[in-house]
């Protein structure tokens, strides 16, 4: 896994569930695109006044090959980079896709 970098071309607020459903065909090879519910004391601390309604904070875009892994921190996308499904030494997914929920697609991991 790489380190956080800031995500080239997202916006500087958190996305719509319209525009991290988008994902899943401006993605090449996105099969599912997972997001994180929030409870509100998390919500509170990092969405921002202008963010919509059902803002998205978290998401995951798994691929064919792999987990493409964001998150929305102090005001800019993070890229945390893929992790691949066919590296067998990478702690499994199982439990950080536990927090999440399949917005768009299909996952091909459960």
């Amino acid at each position: 896994m790489d380190r956080p970098e800031p995500a080239a071309d997202w916006p500087d607020r958190p996305l719509s569930e319209a525009e991290a459903e988008a994902l899943l065909d401006d993605v090449d090879d996105a099969v599912a695109v997972w997001v994180m519910d929030h409870e509100t004391g998390v919500r509170s601390t990092v969405v921002t006044k202008d963010a919509p309604d059902d803002a998205v904070v978290d998401v995951i875009v798994e691929t064919t090959t792999g987990f493409d892994m964001y998150s929305f921190s102090r005001g800019q996308w993070m890229d945390y980079g893929t992790q691949r499904k066919d590296d067998s030494e990478a702690p499994s997914m199982a439990g950080t896709l536990d927090s999440y929920r399949v917005l768009a697609g299909e996952s091909t991991t459960l």
